[in-house]
């Protein structure tokens, strides 16, 4: 039986200044990112740095920053 992986929240501040929520699951290091926006629609991402990698200006994503849940 595979044993789930354990999550690490975070908040995505983007560049407007919205707050979005994330989680990492690790090992692995899958991410996971609600958007409050739209009902039930979340981005997966096989990383952070992958979520947030060429995104082009104009994309909510661009200028995005990692901030660490407490």
């Amino acid at each position: 039986m595979a044993v789930p992986a354990p999550a690490h929240p975070f908040f995505l501040r983007l560049a407007d200044g919205r707050v979005w929520a994330g989680v990492e699951f690790t090992p692995g290091g899958f991410v996971c990112i609600h958007h409050p926006d739209e009902h039930n629609l979340c981005t997966i991402a096989v990383s952070i740095d992958g979520l947030l990698a060429d995104r082009p200006a104009g994309h909510e994503l661009h200028g995005a920053t990692v901030e660490e849940y407490r």
